[in-house]
């Protein structure tokens, strides 16, 4: 094992005897990182909850308030999530920033501790007890029905905030339903939430409502205009494709740059595995064992000409252009960087021209 891989795991382990003992021999392998998301020490120490090694890598010199490349997190937001008090008590009084917004999940601290798969209530209360600013999310998770009437009565727009691209775009109300918070579910609604709004998977607010989920909060959704159907356990929500590609970065800069697609999120340093959106369509991109060569995919558009227009200019690879096909639609065929193929298609303008779809 390499004096890097010892290091690391004496931090995500706990092993603070054996990481001072490294450190003393290897003072410039401080700054290491490792893990399977090249993260910093301090940051796999936090995460774990190894007060002593925290304690440890502080008094070397990391900065309590450095982040790391993935998700732009402090040390204090892998404790957090993570529930261990003891941990997050002593990074805030070793000056963390008790907010530390700004990371890839738009969240902050008192996010981290609420919005993931557990709520952490303790280090939650404890954050808001030392100053910690809330917002509506963690308000939310929390099931705050004072928080929530405070946060939007000082800021309106909070009632109609967006999660990240990793969270959906859920709405505030969405997240309710999903951590099963009837007050909170109530108190939102009582300030004007939308229970119809969608967020970027196209689920409404009651189609994220589960089995094991407070019949009230179905109940006060259907009551405030949302559609009962939505709540149907045999309901399809999406697709999304999952492209095979050679490289993920490469592979989403084709699809902005020349295909007109945004950026939605991407996963890993340097990233693996991504995603791409333009309007309601997603697409994933894989670096390595999902999907396959020459996917094919079928996206309708409002005007497939006005976009063979945008993409000439753009410089994409098109394969086909818009052609009328008997079957009614107008298609244009375009290639990507790994040799999938796009089949954007608008209603036929004409009877079909006769041509062949290039299927080569």
């Amino acid at each position: 094992m390499s004096v890097d891989s010892e290091i690391i795991e004496a931090a995500t382990d706990g092993k603070a005897d054996d990481l001072a003992r490294l450190l003393d021999a290897h003072p410039e392998k401080l700054a290491v990182t490792g893990g399977r998301w090249n993260t910093p020490l301090l940051h796999l120490a936090a995460a774990q909850g190894h007060l002593d090694c925290v304690k440890l890598l502080l008094a070397r010199g990391l900065d309590v308030n450095m982040r790391d490349a993935l998700d732009r997190a402090t040390p204090l937001l892998w404790a957090a999530s993570g529930g261990h008090l003891d941990v997050v008590k002593h990074l805030a009084e070793s000056g963390a920033d008790l907010d530390a917004m700004g990371d890839h999940h738009e969240i902050g601290a008192l996010g981290w501790a609420t919005c993931f798969q557990e709520v952490q209530h303790a280090v939650a209360e404890y954050l808001l007890a030392r100053g910690a600013r809330p917002t509506i999310f963690p308000a939310v998770a929390l099931g705050r029905a004072d928080l929530i009437h405070s946060v939007v009565g000082a800021d309106r727009r909070q009632l109609h905030a967006r999660m990240s691209a990793f969270e959906h775009r859920a709405t505030p109300l969405h997240l309710a339903v999903l951590k099963n918070q009837p007050e909170s579910v109530a108190a939102l609604l009582q300030l004007g939430a939308d229970p119809g709004a969608r967020d970027s998977r196209g689920r409404t607010p009651l189609a994220c409502a589960a089995p094991n989920t407070d019949s009230g909060i179905a109940a006060a959704l259907i009551a405030a205009g949302a559609d009962p159907a939505e709540s149907n356990p045999l309901r399809f929500d999406y697709a999304i494709p999952i492209l095979n590609v050679k490289n993920v970065p490469a592979s989403i800069a084709h699809y902005v740059d020349k295909l007109g697609f945004e950026k939605e999120w991407d996963w890993g340093e340097p990233a693996t595995f991504g995603c791409v959106r333009r309007d309601g369509v997603q697409i994933f991109l894989c670096e390595g064992g999902q999907g396959a060569a020459g996917t094919w995919i079928s996206i309708f558009v409002r005007d497939v000409d006005a976009l063979h227009a945008d993409y000439q200019r753009r410089g994409a690879l098109i394969r086909q252009k818009p052609t009328n096909f008997p079957w009614g639609l107008k298609e244009m065929n375009v290639e990507d960087l790994d040799g999938h193929r796009l089949r954007f298609g608008s209603e036929a303008t004409g009877p079909a021209d006769g041509a062949a779809l290039n299927e080569a």
